[in-house]
């Protein structure tokens, strides 16, 4: 039924009081809230009751919320898990029903609840055909070094359990906590990997000994098979123009990537096209030849980065292409976590020639000069438009390399600009989308006769696939 949240600061929601419509002329009452059993069974996956207390007497925080704990256990990473309101809940597959909290000095506790054979039901519970099973963010393997691994594990090799990241004892580690390292996911005692240990997942230890720390014993991932270039969320598809202000459907170029500074300010684009792999234009980078100072945002619409789907990357190492054209490709220190919102777009064939008024699409979240759609992903369609025709005098005239290919309108209006340079120029061959083009450069911004100008990917191919085989 109908809620709201309240003035009251001791009381965060309440159901609202409104009458339920009925054909029959009867004098309206509150519709009473569906009653469920507040208590739970097995380990209280399927729990769906509104106790939000824990066992201490906290008060839980709404899921929805990132404050005062920030979390990765949402909405659209466990569907589910029915993590409703500040509901208590177990997306984990924990022992029994828990909740974060809203005391900003403990971070999660277990409910307040007993299980269902200790207690008289309230109301019989229905019955379910199929059990609900709880959705993980991840599987319970690693890849590469495991920094985005965010299983349950929680023994370490030589057997001893994980301390939980937010205590202090018996071991204190004030530099590795939920608030130091925020995206690092340390969760409860679950093994996690906040520093990029080459060995892999670690923990602290509650052996009060010693031996403070220990690595945790996770299977490797088995490889899997990535279809590149086939987004799983619908796409707009308009040729309107981007710096008209054309905004792409969240998500649907899922291997547009914003690079940054190393204090997270955008501008540049790029494309992901390996999970450690992006690639991008070489001027994006004269700002620092240092690995460092650059970030790799993905799985993001708002240039804010806001959503839970994003995720944030360093850079290992830069390469540039020996022969001084204008792209680049950057490692990432671990590997993009692949899912409906990242996912890499697909490698033409080496020197491919993209045929004259082909239809492709460039994205970013560059210049609108005052037409609209600021910090959010914008797309444009326009044809490839040959390098005979691109040379002509009206056109470029002659300045534009077999390197290089033009895509554009005649009459202007649609271009790529500042701080779309780096990014993807995307055309679909009728099954996927393939990158045919790496921003470069351009006469003006969405002049007419002044198409923009891509570095041609499939020329550099076998650069390409030697630096990442390589490295």
């Amino acid at each position: 039924m109908p809620w709201c949240y309240t003035t009251d600061k001791n009381a965060r929601w309440e159901y609202c009081e409104i009458p339920s419509c009925d054909s029959s002329p009867v004098v309206p009452q509150p519709t009473p809230p569906t009653v469920v059993s507040e208590c739970y069974e097995g380990n209280g996956a399927d729990y769906r009751g509104t106790i939000y207390m824990t066992i201490s007497g906290k008060r839980c925080q709404a899921w929805s919320s990132q404050e005062p704990h920030q979390h990765t256990k949402t909405t659209d990473k466990f569907p589910n898990a029915g993590l409703a309101k500040n509901y208590c809940r177990n997306p984990d597959n924990d022992k029994s029903p828990w909740c974060y909290t809203t005391d900003p000095h403990v971070r999660w506790e277990y409910c307040n609840l007993k299980k269902c054979t200790d207690v008289p039901p309230i109301v019989q519970k229905p019955v379910q055909t199929t059990k609900t099973t709880p959705v993980t963010s991840s599987p319970d393997c690693v890849i590469s070094k495991g920094q985005d691994y965010r299983g349950t594990r929680s023994v370490t090799v030589k057997g001893y359990t994980c301390q939980e990241w937010s205590s202090q004892t018996p071991h204190p580690h004030n530099s590795f906590t939920p608030t130091t390292h925020p995206e690092a996911g340390l969760e409860k005692n679950y093994c996690r990997n906040p520093d990029g240990d080459i060995n892999g997942p670690w923990c602290f230890v509650t052996n009060p000994g010693p031996i403070s720390w220990d690595y945790c014993e996770i299977p490797t991932c088995a490889s899997t098979e990535i279809e590149c270039g086939k987004p799983k969320r619908k796409q707009r598809k308009c040729f309107g123009r981007i710096v008209g202000g054309c905004e792409s459907y969240p998500h649907s170029w899922p291997w547009q990537i914003s690079l940054r500074t190393s204090y997270h300010l955008h501008f540049c684009g790029g494309t992901l096209i390996d999970r450690e792999w992006v690639l991008t234009a070489k001027h994006c980078l004269e700002r620092s030849s240092k690995p460092s100072y650059y970030k790799i945002h993905l799985g993001i619409h708002k240039e804010v980065g806001s959503e839970p789907s994003k995720q944030v990357r360093d850079v290992e190492k830069i390469f540039l292409e020996p022969s001084n054209a204008d792209i680049a490709l950057l490692k990432l220190k671990s590997p993009a976590l692949i899912t409906d919102e990242v996912l890499p777009v697909c490698l033409p064939p080496e020197n491919y020639v993209v045929p004259d008024k082909s239809e492709c699409y460039v994205t970013g979240w560059g210049e609108t000069q005052g037409t609209g759609k600021e910090g959010v992903l914008k797309e444009a369609g326009f044809p490839v438009i040959e390098n005979k025709v691109c040379n002509s005098p009206e056109y470029l005239n002659n300045k534009v390399s077999s390197r290089e290919l033009c895509a554009g309108n005649i009459h202007g209006g649609t271009d790529s600009c500042q701080g779309d340079s780096g990014g993807p120029l995307s055309c679909f061959d009728g099954e996927k989308y393939i990158l045919q083009g790496v921003t470069s450069w351009g006469l003006g911004c969405a002049q007419p006769m002044k198409p923009g100008v891509y570095v041609r990917v499939s020329k550099f191919i076998s650069w390409i696939e030697r630096t990442m085989k390589s490295n």
